[in-house]
């Protein structure tokens, strides 16, 4: 690859990261899912142990129930962005996530503030950059719980 063939995979990779959160922080889970490659994994076995989906829809509906009737602001930032080949590459982003669920909810927290990062790789499947792996890897977890 060119210097300017990378630059581009890594703006295009930011731009992807970016979709992620804005779609999970507006619920628009068909936009959500469409960042993860059809076979992609989510591990967030640091919040729920054990836990590492695998494809798209069980990605989508896995972390769409729990946020039902929650409002949430996901930030991603500092991304240490490493392309490996024409069609995959690494990523490390800082994160931040602030999540408020309504009083009605049956989820037993009310609030959940964490931090960390995401560790990611990346494959680019039919001209587009997509989600191949995300591990979520919490540093603190701030919960308050419902009375």
């Amino acid at each position: 690859m060119t210097d300017i063939e990378r630059l581009l995979a890594i703006e295009e990779i930011k731009q992807l990261k970016a979709r992620y959160l804005r779609c999970v922080d507006t619920k628009n889970w068909e936009a959500f899912g469409a960042v993860f490659a059809p076979d992609g994994q989510l591990d967030i076995s640091d919040d729920v142990p054990g836990c590492i989906l695998a494809g798209r829809e069980n990605i989508v509906r896995a972390v769409s129930v729990p946020l039902a009737g929650c409002v949430s602001v996901h930030h991603g930032h500092c991304p240490e962005i490493d392309i490996t080949s024409s069609t995959t590459a690494n990523g490390t982003w800082a994160m931040e996530d602030m999540l408020r669920w309504g009083a009605k909810s049956a989820y037993p927290n009310r609030t959940l503030h964490g931090y960390g990062h995401y560790v990611e790789t990346y494959e680019k499947i039919d001209g587009q950059w997509l989600i191949k792996s995300m591990k979520l890897q919490r540093l603190r977890v701030d919960v308050g719980v419902q009375t």
